[in-house]
């Protein structure tokens, strides 16, 4: 870890390349070191993270607004940021365990949709398009394209495609989309590392097995 400017970074990149925008926000809570850590710890990061997601997430363009203003990357924006992510990776943990989801954490996904309305909007080529705004002036830019995405996926996609990866050391959730459907891990690294771990496991248990044979002769 890098001390700067008197707060801990953490040198994880962004994880900007998954399968869906939400997901990509729970997953900026990572384990660093055998410790959990937050990718998001300064309105700094959630610029540079939302820099980052645009590049790889068109959905983020899905939504209008009425205000021309950019987007204020303050602490109420990190604030709300972080709240939603909580509320999405309980929901999300919910599902892949097949527990129920508590009714607060879905209050605070609704309550974002409900900032989201859809139009017509003429285009310059003179069709109809229909688009989606926002009432939010301050945070909606952010906050409902994220939670759009969350609502498809619970909606719309397979729940059984959606899991949290098998490394006991990992938090991060993901969205297989593989062909077979048997994707347990995050990325080949964390399956590296799972792999590695209960080979030791077992040769330690082996070891330990030997000795106890030992003793007994």
């Amino acid at each position: 870890m890098l001390e700067e400017k008197g707060r801990t970074q953490y040198e994880t990149p962004f994880l900007v390349d998954g399968e869906n925008l939400a997901l990509s926000l729970v997953n900026t809570e990572v384990m660093t070191r055998g410790k959990r850590g937050d990718l998001l710890m300064t309105s700094q990061d959630v610029a540079r993270w939302w820099q980052e997601t645009c590049q790889r997430h068109p959905e983020f363009d899905e939504v209008r607004r009425e205000s021309e203003e950019p987007i204020m990357y303050d602490t109420a924006l990190l604030n709300a940021l972080k709240t939603l992510r909580a509320a999405l990776r309980a929901i999300f943990n919910a599902l892949v365990t097949g527990s129920m989801p508590e009714k607060e954490d879905v209050a605070i996904l609704n309550a974002i949709l409900r900032t989201g309305y859809t139009s017509l909007d003429l285009t310059e080529q003179g069709e109809l398009a229909p688009r989606t705004h926002t009432t939010d002036p301050t945070q909606g830019l952010m906050l409902l394209p994220i939670a759009l995405s969350a609502s498809r996926l619970i909606s719309q996609g397979e729940r059984k495609r959606l899991h949290h990866c098998e490394n006991e050391r990992c938090i991060l959730f993901f969205y297989d989309t593989t062909k077979s459907a048997t994707r347990r891990w995050c990325s080949l690294g964390c399956m590296d590392r799972a792999r590695s771990a209960q080979r030791y496991r077992e040769a330690k248990q082996q070891q330990a097995a030997g000795k106890r044979g030992k003793r007994e002769l």
